[in-house]
């Protein structure tokens, strides 16, 4: 019996690829799923599109076009609008062509997701490391591909609150609240977080305190705390604060090291 190779893949899904690219309606791109950051880790792919809410100019199929942003709002100290995505063009022209592909050619998006995660035996999604939904055809389009990859565990974040119950009853996938009601953002300073986590727990509600905040070598592929609770809180780090000096880190570090890890359970299985 003849091997299956990633090219028949995605000719099953009619998308041609050509071992590094693939055809798509802006031409011939990578694959659009990437394998982990120095923030994510290997073995959680992401898609992700351009953050906040202002247009972005990229060339397609040689013709310049304006691209708007898919978060709802501009938040101070976001951490997709920093980094890699403010020091290089590159970076925000890949990202304007997700973003435009996901705007105006969902059909073929939905396709080549799906053909990548088969392809590429892809087991964990992080749904946006950028971005976030912005229309329910969209949230529908994601929908679809959980529903046809059971054993893929899928999570994402989302400030667009008609998106926020759209993954409940779905065993593997999970959205995590950005905006907690009546209180602001799942970030900030210390005393901030232990507030909101003591109110949520209060509430009965799942929460989750992410690693990385006490422990930088931490990722989502040896945590995955986000694949299982409704809320997540982050601690907040900038040039401005460092919270390791503050008081009551020691506090928040003993409340995240009692965490059970989810990872540790999809490793046991």
């Amino acid at each position: 019996m003849a091997r299956i190779t990633k090219k028949d893949i995605y000719n099953k899904y009619g998308i041609e690829f050509d071992g590094q690219h693939i055809s798509s309606p802006a031409g011939m791109i990578p694959p659009v799923m990437v394998d982990g950051n120095s923030k994510i880790g290997r073995g959680v792919w992401h898609f992700s599109t351009l953050p906040g809410t202002a247009e972005h100019s990229v060339v397609v199929n040689g013709y310049p076009i304006n691209v708007k942003g898919t978060c709802p709002c501009d938040c101070i100290g976001c951490y997709a609008m920093a980094g890699n995505f403010k020091k290089y063009a590159s970076v925000r022209d890949g990202l304007a062509v997700k973003t435009w592909l996901a705007r105006y050619h969902m059909a073929w998006l939905e396709r080549a997701i799906m053909a990548q995660i088969e392809a590429d035996k892809i087991e964990f999604v992080r749904i946006h490391a950028s971005g976030d939904f912005f229309n329910m055809e969209y949230v529908e389009m994601w929908q679809r591909i959980a529903r046809a990859f059971p054993s893929v565990i899928f999570w994402t974040y989302t400030k667009f609150r008609a998106a926020e119950s759209a993954f409940n009853g779905l065993d593997n996938a999970n959205i995590v609240k950005s905006v907690i009601p009546g209180k602001g953002k799942n970030y900030g300073h210390c005393d901030y977080i232990l507030a909101l986590y003591e109110y949520l727990r209060e509430a009965g509600k799942s929460v989750y305190i992410c690693r990385c905040g006490i422990d930088k070598n931490q990722h989502c592929t040896n945590c995955k705390g986000c694949s299982v609770n409704e809320y997540v809180l982050f601690i907040e780090h900038s040039t401005e604060y460092k919270a390791e000096k503050d008081p009551l880190f020691p506090v928040i570090k003993a409340i995240i090291e009692s965490q059970e890890k989810p990872a540790d359970k999809f490793s046991a299985a």
